[in-house]
């Protein structure tokens, strides 16, 4: 009943705007399907447990309405792991919205857009698409740009967020519960700078606030501050970051964590180019007292551009206000032709925070073990994409307590095919 009611007022959307005065009227369609064979992703698998495939799609389609100084979109998604329903099932509970929002320009300098959208910044290590995971995401807000210069914008964007469940709201206040990555968000604040200046330099600041609510219905506030900057030479790019957060979290620790990021991208030849980096993000030891907090949280980022595809940290709500982490790369593309690429990855991974001691009174290693991405893509035409992934995780004794899998296979891997059909085109 829900996917009936939101396919035909799409559909009434579409007719009836196609029918007046526009200025433009384009459409996007986003097919895609992934196959995975699970053999160690995203956790260590043990010996007595089999490899497990999987087959996930998702199908979105975008209407683009612009009339004058007006923009207006609407997205909506079916994302599904083949064989969750029934071949004839009564209901969908995977047709959703993902996007539904008005963009009003109210001078060449200022705009507003409101409703559901994706937010997006810098290498989105913050806040992101994620659009590795097939639902994306996407947020309920509130956003005003104001263009400052040519060169520079100045972003600001509120959220609120409530659940329909009145029955947990205490009698004086209502209580939000939704958990994402570690923390249940009541409200959000952003404000965001950014600059580019000549030959493709690139400087960015970001001030992002949690307002956090816990079960009692206390709020507190977790503030993140950022600065992002890239500079580009003839033949290498040199990128850096820093992070800092503070205020108290959901579960009232005080928070006090930091991110730091260098690389440098060097172009050996119009085909080939090689990065050297690191990433760390603060986390916690064994012995941090309770009333702290010390794990950078990198909250609403698309995590599986940056510490191995295998996903071993910060999905989900895994590896949240954990022992943090040190990331050391090597990263690496080939470019056979325009339209089909490898690249290989390599990844070695220790714990920020000390993990303290194992039963017979021995110190943990803060080494936690290293992974070797393989991919392969290659595109046919303009709107089809087809990828072929394959990884290795050859994990230390670290990483079996920091999992708490005791009995691990000898060998982690992980498998995946994925075929993306994208076109967009104008309808009028």
């Amino acid at each position: 009943m829900c996917k009936t009611k939101i396919t035909a007022s799409f559909l009434i959307f579409v007719f009836g705007i196609n029918n007046a005065q526009v200025d433009s009227l384009k459409m996007n369609i986003d097919l895609r399907s992934r196959a995975e064979l699970d053999n160690g992703a995203r956790t260590l698998i043990s010996k007595d447990k089999s490899a497990e495939t999987t087959v996930a799609s998702r199908a979105r389609f975008g209407i683009d309405y612009y009339y004058k100084n007006l923009e207006v979109y609407i997205s909506a998604q079916d994302v599904r792991t083949w064989g969750e329903t029934t071949s004839n099932a009564s209901k969908n509970q995977n047709f959703i919205l993902n996007e539904a929002w008005a963009n009003y320009q109210f001078s060449d300098k200022f705009a507003v857009k409101l409703g559901r959208q994706i937010l997006s910044y810098d290498n989105e290590r913050l806040i992101g698409t994620l659009d590795w995971a097939m639902q994306g995401r996407s947020f309920d807000a509130l956003k005003g740009v104001f263009k400052l210069s040519p060169n520079s914008k100045l972003e600001t964007v509120i959220t609120y967020n409530n659940d329909d469940n009145d029955a947990n709201d205490l009698p004086y206040k209502e209580i939000y519960q939704i958990t994402e990555a570690g923390e249940i968000t009541k409200s959000l604040q952003i404000i965001h700078y950014q600059y580019t200046g000549k030959n493709k330099f690139q400087f960015s600041v970001i001030a992002l606030n949690n307002v956090l609510q816990n079960p009692a219905g206390t709020h507190y506030d977790m503030l993140t501050l950022g600065i992002n900057s890239k500079k580009y030479f003839e033949n290498i790019v040199f990128f850096g970051s820093a992070y800092y957060q503070t205020g108290k979290n959901t579960a009232a620790q005080s928070k006090s964590s930091y991110q730091f990021s260098v690389n440098s991208d060097f172009i050996i030849s119009p085909k080939f180019n090689v990065v050297l980096g690191t990433e760390w993000l603060s986390g916690r030891s064994f012995d941090t007292e309770a009333t702290k907090n010390k794990s950078f949280s990198p909250l609403y980022g698309t995590n599986h551009l940056y510490n191995g595809f295998m996903d071993y940290f910060y999905l989900g709500t895994s590896h949240f206000n954990s022992f943090g982490l040190n990331d050391y790369y090597l990263k690496s593309t080939y470019k056979f032709n325009p339209n089909s690429n490898i690249q290989a990855n390599f990844h070695t991974f220790a714990s920020n925070g000390k993990l303290g001691y194992n039963q017979l009174g021995k110190k943990y290693s803060s080494y936690l073990g290293t992974e070797f991405d393989l991919v392969f893509t290659q595109k046919v035409g303009k709107v089809i994409t087809a990828n072929l992934g394959h990884s290795f995780m050859f994990s230390a004794e670290s990483m079996k307590y920091l999992k708490n899998v005791s009995d691990p296979k000898n060998l982690q891997n992980w498998t995946w095919i994925a075929l993306k059909i994208a076109p967009n085109f104008r309808l009028k």
